[in-house]
């Protein structure tokens, strides 16, 4: 992902809120902060986390791109795009 880039404040804000409720380890969320290393996310809290993204957006997150999202800035950078795609 585009690492300068900054999602929209927005986006941002609702996933923090989102993978408040998916933080077992109690690390402190931020755009840098990444799935696997930091909140130790496996492939079946990623699904879970990607189904209530994908409700909470109202969007379909392409399976294809989540290798490429590390951090939570990389996911709202995503999310941003999808929507942008949508005409929302």
């Amino acid at each position: 992902m585009n690492a300068s880039a900054e999602p929209s404040p927005d986006t941002l804000a609702t996933l923090v809120k989102i993978l408040a409720g998916f933080n077992k380890t109690g690390t402190e969320l931020k755009p840098e902060t990444r799935f696997t290393e930091d909140l130790n996310f496996d492939s079946l809290v990623v699904m879970e986390f990607v189904a209530v993204v994908e409700d909470d957006f109202d969007i379909s997150v392409p399976l294809n791109i989540l290798p490429d999202v590390a951090t939570v800035r990389d996911l709202a950078l995503a999310i941003d795009k999808i929507l942008k795609d949508d005409g929302r």
